[in-house]
């Protein structure tokens, strides 16, 4: 119990540090005030709590597919926040003055909407089992580890980011956030195909021997990048677009300010 806690806890904590640590690095890139951040967390547990405690409400509701549906909105209102933040960050780069107004909100609801799954699944994880009083210790154990391991692994992948030229790592990050964003999309899609929403389409290849769903590497892939070893067609598409619809959002403000310098 105590290592599923560890891996679990690990998973959840991961993809929601990742995306904190590459916005703080775009923040301090841009020399932005992190008060974004701090206002987020309040708003953050509040929605966590009220996720968690009507977690009946929102299961019955779409007929039985409420959870699923929500989170899968949760994940794609993260995505269209991270096309929202390169695009509005490289209209800055591009010299379009006071571009940069809305992005604090901005991160900050990319922010609360990757954080509110993330938090609400592991706070229903530890009160289920303080509920029942088995294994109690080793859940709270093993949650304090995989908290702590996911919170090291962001603030080391923000030092990373800090530590290189503000050229790269205005690229690092973005190409994180497709990757990530894009892997919120992959995720959404599964829990969508799960509830029949969506069709998976023919599977295009298993890599399950390489590395499998079930591996401590898998889970953690799956978590930061949406990995699935055995992706369907429309999976592969939606993930395919979604790294298109950020390398757009990337190309189009240069493209802006070349055309705007011509004339």
């Amino acid at each position: 119990m105590l290592i599923n806690s560890v891996i679990l806890v690990l998973r959840e904590v991961l993809e929601a540090a990742i995306v904190v640590s590459v916005l703080l690095a775009v923040s301090r890139n841009l020399r932005l005030s992190t008060r974004w951040l701090l206002a987020s967390l309040p708003v953050t547990a509040i929605f966590i709590l009220l996720f968690s405690s009507n977690l009946d409400a929102i299961t019955d509701a779409f007929d039985g597919a409420g959870q699923e549906v929500v989170s899968a909105g949760l994940q794609i209102a993260v995505f269209a926040g991270i096309v929202g933040v390169v695009f509005i960050t490289e209209l800055q780069r591009s010299g379009h003055v006071g571009s940069l107004r809305p992005l604090p909100l901005l991160m900050a609801i990319t922010v609360i909407c990757a954080m509110i799954r993330e938090g609400s699944e592991i706070l229903i994880y530890i009160t289920a089992f303080a509920a029942s009083g088995e294994n109690g210790a080793a859940v709270f154990a093993g949650s304090a580890i995989g908290g702590g391991i996911g919170i090291s692994l962001g603030v080391l992948m923000f030092a990373a980011l800090r530590a290189v030229s503000a050229e790269l790592s205005a690229r690092l990050c973005v190409f994180l956030m497709a990757l990530i964003g894009a892997g919120m999309v992959m995720q959404s899609t599964m829990l969508l195909e799960q509830v029949d929403w969506l069709q998976p389409g023919r599977e295009l290849w298993d890599s399950s021997a390489l590395i499998s769903e079930q591996s401590i590497s898998g889970q953690l892939l799956y978590a930061v990048f949406g990995y699935e070893a055995s992706p369907g067609l429309v999976q592969v598409l939606l993930y395919a677009i979604s790294v298109v619809l950020v390398a757009l959002a990337w190309v189009l403000p240069h493209h802006f300010a070349g055309v705007r310098d011509a004339h």
